[in-house]
């Protein structure tokens, strides 16, 4: 077995150049396997990279120096673009398909909306369209596109949130006020389980409101008038 030795390593960076000039296609990773075959042992990496480039080689550099990890990053980019083209993967193919289909339910249907578009993609292709490429097709093919968030309902009555939010809150804060004012004339309408009171400065007033419940198809049961009186008592205090 031939020794490590500065003869032993000339000779072999010699046979390298003899190969790579009888055949300039070899790669380095080829002229060393031949060395080993050759000699029954290996030349250094730096010998035969400085032999083979002096023959005219040409070094691969985009793979990197492995004991060094250089070029790790290129091959996870390497490793990457193989997994983006895989069946089922996020790839440009598919989403042309995608957005090509939401042009088509635009066109088919004018009304229907950016979601419902969103989830048929899905149903078709087994997997959602990425938002921004759902956006731009969708609008693309004269689709509307709306304000996020919830449309606000028209209200049909107004409430002052003062008095609560609840119908039994409103009515029992009315009653509050009635009592606290004292009024002379009241008229209470009874509606349910619940009870109305309303005031009025004079008799006249309370017996117009009252008739006009009863034209509106308000129950006499239903109705009922109080006046305030002054309490004739005596109260006396003792200490």
């Amino acid at each position: 077995m031939a020794k490590r030795s500065k003869e032993n390593t000339v000779v072999k960076q010699a046979f390298v150049a003899e190969v790579l000039k009888a055949d300039p296609a070899l790669t380095m990773n080829q002229v060393g396997k031949q060395v080993s075959a050759k000699f029954g042992t290996q030349l250094a990496y730096d010998k035969l990279r400085e032999a083979f480039v002096g023959a005219g080689g040409k070094v691969d550099e985009r793979r990197g120096n492995r004991s060094t990890g250089k070029g790790k990053g290129k091959g996870k980019k390497a490793g990457a673009k193989k997994t983006a083209g895989r069946k089922g993967g996020r790839s440009r193919e598919n989403t042309n398909q995608k957005q090509a289909f939401v042009a088509e339910l635009v066109r088919a249907n004018h009304d229907i909306t950016m979601n419902e578009a969103g989830k048929q993609v899905r149903a078709r292709f087994g997997t959602q369209l990425a938002f921004p490429r759902l956006k731009e097709a969708f609008k693309a093919a004269g689709g509307k596109v709306g304000k996020p968030g919830r449309r606000a309902k028209p209200r049909t009555t107004l409430v002052d949130r003062r008095l609560g939010r609840r119908v039994a809150d409103q009515r029992a804060a009315v009653t509050r006020e009635t009592l606290k004012a004292m009024p002379t004339h009241v008229v209470i309408v009874k509606i349910g389980g619940d009870i109305e009171p309303h005031q009025f400065s004079t008799r006249n007033d309370a017996e117009g409101f009252a008739r006009g419940q009863i034209e509106h198809g308000v129950a006499l049961n239903a109705l009922a008038y109080y006046q305030r009186q002054p309490l004739n008592l005596n109260v006396r205090v003792d200490i």
